[in-house]
C-alpha cells in the first residue's frame, strides 16, 4: 500500500507511468500537500511523490506561454503578473526522488508514446506547463482566484499544446481512496 492510500484521494489520470492524484485532506508523512493541491505519484509503496505546490502558479505559467502566441490574450498578463514570481524549486516538490527516479522521469519525457513530449525545455518546466494546462482545462477550480478574473477563458484555444495526463475512463475500476476524479458515481 502506498502512502497517500492512507488519506483521502482521488484519481486524476497518469502522466507517463506516473499516477496523478487530488488530496480530499491534507496528507502528512512521506509528503506534504492539501486539498488545494496535486500529487504525482503515491510515496513509499508506489513511487516517490512530487507535490505541486502552487497549482494557480502553473496556470499562470501556463497562459504566460500562450500570450507568446496569442497576442490578442495580451490583457491577461497583468492578471497572471502575481503568479510568476516563483521558481520551478517552489512549485515542485520532489520527495525523496533520487538520481534514477529523476533520470526514469526525463526519459519517460521523451517517450514518443507522449502525445507531447519534451523539446527543448528543462523537465521542471516541462512539467509545469503541462500540469498547468491540465489544471486551466480540467480542474479550474485549483486556480479558482486566477480563472475566476480570466473572460471567456476557453474562447481562444484550438488545439493543446503539453496535453500528457490520460484520464482514466469511466467504469475502469481505480483503487484510490476517493474513486476517479472525473467519473465518480453518485450514490441515490
Amino acid at each position: 500500500m502506498s502512502h497517500i492510500d492512507s488519506f483521502k484521494h482521488e484519481l486524476v489520470g497518469y502522466l507517463g507511468y506516473l499516477p496523478v492524484y487530488h488530496p480530499l485532506e491534507e496528507i502528512e508523512g512521506d509528503f506534504t500537500c492539501d486539498e488545494t493541491q496535486l500529487v504525482l505519484g503515491g510515496g513509499s509503496g508506489e513511487h516517490p511523490a512530487l507535490v505541486i505546490e502552487n497549482p494557480t502558479a502553473t496556470v499562470a505559467f501556463f497562459l504566460k506561454e500562450v500570450i507568446k502566441q496569442e497576442k490578442k490574450l495580451k490583457h491577461w498578463e497583468e492578471l497572471i503578473a502575481p503568479y510568476l514570481p516563483y521558481g520551478s524549486d517552489e512549485l515542485l516538490s520532489f520527495y525523496e526522488w533520487n538520481i534514477a527516479r529523476y533520470s526514469d522521469l526525463d526519459e519517460m519525457s521523451k517517450s514518443v508514446s507522449l502525445r507531447n513530449p519534451i523539446h527543448e525545455e528543462s523537465i521542471e518546466d516541462w512539467l509545469i506547463l503541462g500540469i498547468g494546462e491540465f489544471i486551466f482545462f480540467s480542474m479550474p477550480e485549483l486556480a479558482s482566484h486566477l480563472m475566476s478574473q480570466l473572460d471567456d477563458p476557453y474562447k481562444e484555444f484550438y488545439y493543446s499544446r503539453y496535453n500528457n495526463i490520460m484520464v482514466i475512463p469511466p467504469n475502469f475500476p481505480v483503487f484510490s481512496n476517493g474513486g476517479n476524479k472525473f467519473f465518480n458515481k453518485k450514490s441515490e
